[in-house]
C-alpha cells in the first residue's frame, strides 16, 4: 500500500492536486485512521488516465529540464535515468520512495511506460551512488 506522499513522490504531483483528483474521482483510495491508502492497481490506474498523463510527464521532464537548467551547487550533483524493464514496479517504486524519504536533498520521479519501470534520480553525487548501490545490492541478495 502506499500514502499520499508516496503518490506525490512518485507522480511530482502536489499533495493538493491528488487531492483535487480524489475529490473528482479520478483517483481511488481508501482513507484508513485518517490516511490515504492506494493500492498498485489504484495507482495504475490513476497515472494512465487520459487526464492526468500529461500532468506527471510534464512534472518528470520538469525534474530533468531544471536540472539542466541549474547553475550548479557547491557540491557535485548527479542527474540518472533508470529503465528497470525485469523489476516488479511495486518494488521498484517502493524502494525508491524509501530510499529519498530517508535523504535530504533527493528527488526522484517514477513511470511505468512501455513496460519498464522508469525511474528519475537526482541529488549530491555522493547520495544518488549510494542509493544505487543499496538498490543493486538489495537486488543480488
Amino acid at each position: 500500500m502506499f500514502t499520499l506522499k508516496d503518490l506525490a513522490m512518485i507522480t511530482g504531483l502536489t499533495d493538493r492536486t491528488l487531492r483535487n483528483y480524489l475529490s473528482a474521482g479520478i483517483l481511488e483510495g481508501e482513507k484508513v485512521q485518517g490516511v490515504w491508502q492506494f493500492t498498485e492497481e489504484q495507482i495504475e490506474a490513476f497515472v494512465t488516465h487520459e487526464y492526468v498523463k500529461p500532468a506527471i510527464t510534464a512534472k518528470r521532464n520538469a525534474v530533468l529540464y531544471d536540472y539542466l537548467r541549474s547553475d550548479g551547487s557547491k557540491k557535485n550533483t548527479a542527474c540518472i535515468v533508470l529503465h528497470l524493464r525485469e523489476e516488479s514496479s511495486v518494488e521498484v517504486s517502493d524502494f525508491f520512495c524509501k530510499a529519498v524519504c530517508e535523504r535530504h536533498g533527493l528527488k526522484m520521479t517514477f513511470d511505468r511506460e512501455k513496460g519498464a519501470n522508469k525511474v528519475i534520480l537526482v541529488g549530491e553525487e555522493e547520495t544518488v551512488f549510494d542509493v544505487l548501490a543499496e538498490y543493486h545490492g538489495m537486488k543480488q541478495a
